[in-house]
């Protein structure tokens, strides 16, 4: 709830609309600012697992290091949720940020030191995961507070501006990869930070923060969320929705890189190539997600989006052509955005604003419990068989969300 002076803000934010848009100026800063830090996090998202591959040259080292990056989820997810309603949220996010340049910062800097090892890059991303995760929850938080009448338009327009910066990423990547190095490259992404701080200490704090939680509060927070998700059965299909499809994916996506430059035997550019349709594909499917919902009923739409995943997939566990793993998840990203920025406002408009980061925190549990699970089995299939069976895998997932939305009450929206 904002107190008297942040909701006229608002409210004067909401007058001013930008066209074609349509959304509060304060919300165009915000994206904008967003795009310059998400465009660093995909050079990283590149970067690691190169890193990894050129250290190793073993998938399931690239396995587990994505297999690390979603276990603070699993493990933090509902202690970050209790943060977020507790504390005062633009601060939180100044915190996270700031910490997250400098963590970042750490891997150059050991490398240029000359005491880089493997075990730092496993414990970086562990704790990057965590400050993540409390800023990505801290921003589905705010959203209704800057945009409060147009949700779907403002999710759709968040995905799209991850989305964008996720497609040039790695185009970035490969060019800046082969000029300066990998572990160069990761110090435009602690650079890039500076982009969401900058917009941060322009907008409004979002209310007062609550009193300080004790350890005794924090589990009678995490309780609270767990209890209204497990008795909203919508909420509750969603989870368990996503943590089917993330298994999938993370089956797939944590062994991408190997598959790309062990099997298909692809250079830096070729693969900059493929993760970009990534990015290519989310913006597709943030763009169709508004008008896809004025057209069809939210019950229809959804089976619909992970068919096209579907489809996705086993295409790429069929084909030989380089460009097939980037075809896949083009097919699959379309997929996946769409559904989030669906499931996103759904969740916004019933989830009470004082409950949301803990209502998401024990979500994102569910949703991330199968995705170092996904990643490690995704990572034994592409050593000891053709690594084309983890798209089947991963195929197999995404029919089984078709049925989820089928037979629960999504089908109903």
């Amino acid at each position: 709830m904002t107190n008297s002076s942040t909701a006229s803000t608002l409210q004067s934010g909401t007058d001013e609309q930008t066209k074609p848009l349509k959304l509060p100026l304060s919300y165009i800063r915000f994206l904008m600012g967003m795009f310059i830090s998400r465009l660093g996090d995909s050079l990283f998202t590149f970067a690691i697992p190169w890193i990894s591959y050129k250290l190793t040259q073993s998938s399931i080292v690239m396995g587990s290091m994505y297999a690390v990056s979603v276990l603070p989820i699993v493990l933090f997810g509902p202690i970050v949720g209790s943060m977020v309603d507790r504390w005062e949220r633009k601060r939180l996010m100044i915190i996270t940020d700031s910490a997250r340049a400098l963590i970042v910062a750490l891997i150059p800097l050991l490398h240029f030191l000359g005491v880089l090892q493997l075990w730092h890059l496993y414990a970086i991303t562990f704790v990057l995961t965590i400050l993540s995760l409390m800023f990505d929850v801290s921003i589905v938080a705010i959203i209704p507070s800057l945009a409060p009448k147009q949700l779907t338009r403002a999710n759709a327009s968040y995905q799209l501006t991850n989305q964008i910066a996720e497609m040039l990423g790695p185009l970035l990547a490969g060019v800046i990869i082969i000029a300066i190095g990998g572990f160069n490259t990761l110090w435009l992404d602690a650079l890039s930070f500076t982009g969401t701080l900058f917009v941060l200490l322009l907008i409004p704090s979002f209310g007062k923060p609550k009193p300080s939680s004790n350890l005794l509060q924090i589990f009678k927070d995490i309780g609270e969320g767990f209890k209204w998700l497990i008795r909203s059965k919508i909420n509750l299909s969603f989870s368990f929705q996503a943590m089917i499809g993330n298994f999938g994916f993370s089956a797939a996506f944590g062994v991408l890189m190997f598959y790309l430059m062990n099997t298909l035997h692809l250079n830096t550019q070729e693969s900059s190539i493929n993760y970009t349709l990534l990015g290519f594909g989310g913006i597709v499917g943030s763009i169709l997600a508004v008008p896809l919902e004025k057209r069809f009923r939210r019950g229809v739409l959804i089976p619909m989006l992970l068919g096209v995943g579907t489809i996705g997939f086993l295409y790429a566990s069929v084909s030989h052509f380089w460009l097939a793993p980037g075809i896949a998840f083009f097919a699959v990203t379309v997929c996946n955005v769409a559904w989030n920025t669906i499931v996103t406002s759904v969740r916004q408009e019933i989830i009470p604003s004082d409950m949301i980061g803990r209502v998401l925190g024990f979500s994102r549990v569910l949703t991330r419990l199968a995705m170092p699970l996904g990643a490690l089995t995704g990572a034994a299939l592409s050593e000891w068989t053709d690594p084309r069976v983890v798209f089947a895998v991963a195929a197999g997932a995404k029919m089984l969300e078709i049925v989820i939305a089928l037979v629960t009450p999504i089908r109903k929206l």
